[in-house]
């Protein structure tokens, strides 16, 4: 048997202990490499640089994702000034307000909201002895306003209510667009009647965001408890101008 040799072939340089042989990567080493201070100093330094080029790839990475906003944009070509009046003078509410779509003065007709599960629009007589038309709530239905335009500086909605059954009232839910409240209404308030009178609520908070620029929304109004009714009309919203 012919031994086996453990020399080079001549004129052939092998790869001698603590050199790195040729044709190896950085920080790849022949054979196990003595154990000195040297030696364990130069792995850590090796084992760093490669740590670091891994962290910088993917900073670098991240670095080239858009950053995500925390609203999405929105259009809100179609916003503009608001018609103001000051509907509740009589109760001592000198505030400015606008009258949501779907409304007139003393008259709800709903045009442009979506009604469902029993909200229906019914024609009544008011205390003066005027004619008109109310929202009305049964237990299990839903009412959702037109998209309205509103700033930070619109805090507040207030509207005429009355107990017809029952007196939990009706909730008011907030969607504002571009928002995760467009798909999941925010509850900010609840508002009813005293007994069966028509009644002027207190101030419902929209809780509109605290940014700049127009905020496109919408309400959405439900009645609560099992087997109650409730109307309402003269919905307004405050922009708080003109104090």
């Amino acid at each position: 048997m012919t031994p086996v040799n453990h020399l080079t072939e001549k004129g052939k340089p092998g790869a001698s202990r603590g050199r790195k042989a040729r044709g190896l990567a950085p920080c790849e080493i022949a054979r196990l490499p003595v154990h000195t201070m040297e030696g364990a100093y130069g792995m850590k330094q090796c084992l760093f640089s490669l740590r670091s080029l891994v962290v910088g790839t993917l900073l670098a990475a991240f670095a080239a994702l858009p950053a995500q906003a925390a609203t999405t944009s929105v259009d809100t070509s179609m916003c503009s000034t608001p018609l103001l009046s000051q509907p509740f003078l009589s109760a001592g509410d000198s505030n400015w307000y606008m009258l949501m779509p779907g409304e007139s003065a003393g008259n709800f007709d709903a045009a442009g909201w979506v009604l469902s599960g029993g909200a229906k629009i019914i024609t009544t007589t008011f205390p003066n002895g005027s004619v008109g038309s109310v929202l009305d709530l049964p237990s299990g239905s839903k009412a959702v306003s037109p998209t309205i335009c509103v700033t930070s500086s619109y805090p507040i909605a207030r509207a005429v209510v009355r107990n017809v059954v029952g007196s939990e009232g009706v909730f008011f839910y907030v969607s504002y667009q571009g928002t995760s409240t467009w798909n999941t209404p925010k509850n900010t308030g609840q508002v009813h009647g005293s007994g069966t009178a028509w009644t002027l609520v207190t101030p419902v908070n929209l809780q509109p965001y605290n940014t700049l620029g127009w905020q496109p929304m919408r309400i959405t109004l439900v009645p609560g408890g099992n087997t109650s009714d409730f109307q309402l009309y003269n919905l307004y919203v405050d922009p708080r101008m003109s104090r």
